[in-house]
């Protein structure tokens, strides 16, 4: 057996687990949230994963001007009803979907109950098809983040050494754990000047949170800075498919193999149906 048939029975057993839910948020933005997002997608569907990216930065169309390409639909049109999920759905690098936040529309800045539920029903009919389903969130705490990862199997946190980002990250971590339900968060650091400079970053926020709220925090790598981030965002690629020997690209690598070889947190199997049973819970009148 050739590592190609290794990978496709590593992938089909995977695939009998469910597709996994996570969403990608951070309290401030700047912190370079859609790269990491937009790099981990594409390193998942190197490795044989089926990858969903859905800019969930509602109104926003980042996630699709990294990859440089240009969906014709968006999911303004998907809750309007004048397109359908495949239709909006486009295909990016290496194989991946992407559900576009469109660009410039005010009126997905905030969801309501009958739009959320639209969407979770569009996307549950899609479950089948994808192993891991990425929600790029925006930053802070609105509601649509909390909705977006309140309704995620898990969180990753991405932070940086500035103290806006950490005191921002904390908030973060209490208004999504208390009013979204999120126990676990993953956490990269991002921009980081070495490894052990992540980890102290990391222990600060670790230090509040465990003094104050219940969550738990899983540090689970660092991203260097790298002057080949700035080029590929200005070529509209991926750094990890543009330059796949760089510092940076080494460091997402890791991140992605140690996400993916991760069971995630207990209790966070259920596929898509977790994330809209959850919602129906929260929209009920006795709730």
């Amino acid at each position: 057996m050739d590592q190609a048939d290794t990978l496709r029975e590593m992938i089909a057993t995977r695939r009998g687990k469910g597709v996994r839910v996570i969403a990608i948020t951070s309290g401030k933005g700047g912190v370079g949230k859609t790269n990491i997002s937009s790099n981990l997608a594409y390193l998942a569907a190197a490795q044989g994963q089926r990858v969903l990216i859905v800019d969930a930065d509602l109104g926003l169309a980042n996630v699709e001007i990294l990859y440089g390409i240009t969906p014709r639909y968006h999911l303004g049109n998907l809750l309007d009803g004048t397109a359908t999920m495949q239709q909006v759905l486009t295909h990016g690098p290496s194989g991946i979907r992407i559900l576009s936040a469109g660009s410039g529309l005010r009126g997905l800045t905030l969801l309501d109950d009958t739009q959320r539920m639209r969407l979770m029903t569009a996307l549950d009919s899609i479950e089948d098809d994808f192993d891991l389903v990425l929600f790029d969130t925006g930053a802070g705490i609105g509601d649509n983040v909390v909705f977006f990862c309140g309704g995620a199997q898990e969180a990753l946190l991405v932070v940086t050494a500035e103290p806006t980002s950490l005191t921002d990250a904390y908030a973060s971590v209490k208004v999504l754990s208390l009013e979204g339900g999120v126990e676990h968060f993953n956490v990269v650091v991002n921009m980081a000047p070495n490894e052990q400079n992540a980890r102290e970053i990391f222990e600060k926020l670790c230090a509040i949170t465990r003094r104050f709220l219940k969550a738990r925090l899983k540090y689970i790598g660092s991203v260097p800075r790298d002057e080949n981030i700035h080029r590929a965002v200005m070529s509209q690629q991926p750094i990890s498919k543009l330059f796949p020997s760089s510092p940076a690209t080494r460091a997402l690598t890791g991140i992605t193999e140690r996400l993916l070889n991760d069971g995630g947190p207990p209790g966070s199997t259920g596929g898509l149906k977790f994330l809209w049973q959850r919602i129906l819970r929260e929209s009920s009148p006795a709730a």
